[in-house]
């Protein structure tokens, strides 16, 4: 596992979050501006050199979402973490969400082989991207009358759409850095070999993931693959699976081997914040 996971923490889908002391994990967010800030407040103080803080995607949108107040905080936490403790600034990673890919693929709509149908399946199905757009003075509305007037003009609107995200200081960067999956990585203890050492390690992902393929082959798995989650058996070499998004909205659940912190936040629920060891085992769990 250890030689496979040091080839992936290369590859920029993925964050190799070595062997931490603690981990600070926040759950989807979905634009909540102000219970975002709160779990930052309650954390800034206590995270040490040493740490990792995992954010697990979807951030901006919902319907009362505040999306570029919310990616300027996130943008500026980083750096007032990275300024104060001298920490790298890969120590604080940001997952890419359901709703992070398919802004991307927006952007790119004039690639589609349907837009048209695109748009029309992602308004159905993921009206909160309306907020998103929105904030980049644009929606879901204009993407599907543009759609409609031919490649030409859809490709105007996604350049336009493209230089206002770059005209926003950092939010070109925080999209362009986002991470499929994160993971630890734990040495061997001395004494252990093969199948005698237990597995410590611990996977951290956007909704869930598809048991029957490796890690570097889930694909949009990490998105789309939340069924079951609750009660997966464990996913090998990994001690554990920890993710921040639940499709279905049940809420925070342990289960054998995973931990879903998904409080529900922009539908009414709480923003949760969880501080784990480096094995994964819970020390606390905030909630704002």
């Amino acid at each position: 596992m250890y030689s496979k996971a040091s080839e992936l923490s290369f590859n920029n889908k993925f964050a190799n979050l070595g062997h931490p002391n603690r981990i600070w994990t926040v759950s989807a967010i979905h634009g909540e501006h102000s219970q975002l800030v709160s779990v930052h407040r309650a954390v800034f103080d206590r995270f040490a050199p040493g740490d990792k803080l995992v954010y697990t995607g979807n951030y901006l949108g919902s319907k009362y979402a505040k999306p570029l107040e919310t990616l300027d905080e996130l943008i500026h936490y980083r750096s007032a973490l990275v300024q104060r403790y001298g920490v790298p600034s890969d120590d604080v990673v940001f997952l890419r969400g359901v709703q992070e890919e398919l802004f991307t693929k927006l952007q790119q709509l004039q690639f589609a082989p349907n837009p048209p149908q695109v748009v029309e399946w992602m308004t159905e199905k993921y009206p909160e991207l309306d907020s998103i757009l929105r904030a980049y003075d644009s929606s879901l509305a204009e993407a599907a009358r543009t759609a409609r007037e031919g490649i030409l003009n859809l490709t105007r609107w996604s350049n336009t759409l493209k230089a206002r995200i770059r005209a926003e200081n950092g939010h070109e960067n925080f999209f362009s850095d986002l991470r499929r999956a994160a993971f630890t990585e734990h040495k061997p203890k001395r004494g252990f070999a093969g199948n005698d050492n237990p597995p410590s390690n611990i996977l951290f992902v956007h909704a869930g993931i598809d048991p029957a393929r490796s890690l570097d082959q889930q694909g949009d798995s990490f998105w789309w693959a939340s069924k079951n989650f609750n009660v997966m058996e464990p996913f090998l070499p990994f001690k554990s699976v920890v993710r921040g998004h639940d499709p279905e909205l049940n809420g925070v659940h342990r289960g054998k081997a995973c931990l879903s912190l998904a409080g529900n936040c922009g539908y009414g629920g709480k923003l949760v914040c969880a501080q784990l060891t480096g094995t994964g085992e819970i020390l606390e769990i905030l909630a704002a």
